[in-house]
């Protein structure tokens, strides 16, 4: 009778355990799951949620959200250049964009890089509208922004770009001086905000250069004596006393299905004031696009186990 009651104290104390070790490890399984729940990061569409650990202290790299979009704006153009024509032409202007925006590492995962390549081609007429010119730029921006306000719906970011941007002018009456080149770089002052709304979300970026080079042929010099070797000036740098120019951009996402819509107006004003020759190009435009938002995960890094016996 008596090692009958033993056997089943044991075997109480047996099933005490077991209970007490599938609770703790049931409580356990609850805590990562809402660590888990905690984070959500966008993926291609707005229904489209995976769900991530956004905490280094676990030891699991921060995800890194990227934003990809494909734009193009329609709008009006503003084209003035003294070495062609002493008159204004006005006209219209398509502008081609592509943009990528990324989360870094740098500064505790608090930069952003930013890259954009531009198409802009315009077409603008004399006040008499009996000649036209024509303008074609290709430009790369490449750069980013430390966020220094940053919350779940606010975003405000300091920054800058460096920019490098080649193209012409043609006028199509002159015959000795046809066309005009352009070339310039520049480093630029960039300040970028965001909003997000239950709607969607709403970005607004400012850029301003304050030093660079550009290339300007003299008053009256032909592109036959450039070729000839007679280069001298062409070359000056760029500052705020013969170069202005501003860019301002303002866009909004719309979640529309599953897709994403991105509407807004980009201003672009450019003009310089080298070798007694005036030049400006300013254009304002509707913007439509398309973004694209993707997650990337940062490189672990190497481990060499060898020595370590795995």
């Amino acid at each position: 009778m008596m090692i009958r009651r033993r056997k089943n104290k044991y075997i109480f104390l047996l099933f005490l355990s077991v209970c007490v070790f599938i609770n703790l490890q049931a409580q356990n399984l609850v805590d990562k799951t809402h660590a888990l729940d905690s984070v959500e990061i966008e993926g291609y569409a707005p229904q489209k949620r995976t769900i991530v650990i956004d905490d280094s202290s676990l030891g699991v790299p921060i995800p890194l959200r990227t934003n990809n979009a494909l734009s193009v704006s329609i709008g009006s153009a503003n084209m003035y250049d003294t070495y062609l024509s002493p008159l204004e032409y006005k006209g219209f202007s398509i502008h081609l964009m592509y943009e990528q925006m990324r989360r870094t590492t740098w500064f505790d995962y608090k930069f952003y890089k930013q890259q954009i390549f531009e198409l802009d081609l315009s077409k603008g007429d004399n006040p008499a509208k009996n000649v036209s010119e024509y303008w074609a730029l290709l430009s790369y921006r490449i750069g980013g922004h430390y966020m220094v306000y940053n919350t779940d719906n606010f975003r405000l970011g300091l920054g800058g770009l460096w920019d490098i941007n080649g193209g012409v002018l043609y006028n199509e009456r002159n015959g000795n001086n046809p066309a005009s080149a352009r070339a310039y770089s520049n480093l630029n002052l960039s300040v970028t905000a965001s909003y997000k709304f239950k709607w969607g979300a709403v970005r607004w970026q400012i850029d301003s250069p304050f030093m660079g080079i550009l290339f300007s042929p003299k008053y009256g010099q032909s592109y036959y004596e450039i070729s000839l070797g007679n280069s001298v000036g062409l070359v000056n740098f760029a500052s705020y006393d013969n170069q202005r120019a501003l860019r301002n951009y303002i866009s909004m996402d719309i979640p529309i299905n599953k897709y994403t819509i991105r509407v807004g107006y980009m201003g672009s004003w450019y003009q310089t004031k080298v070798n007694e020759i005036q030049t400006h190009q300013y254009t304002n435009s509707f913007v439509i696009g398309f973004p694209i938002e993707g997650v990337k995960k940062p490189k672990e890094k190497a481990r060499i186990d060898y020595w370590n016996g795995k």
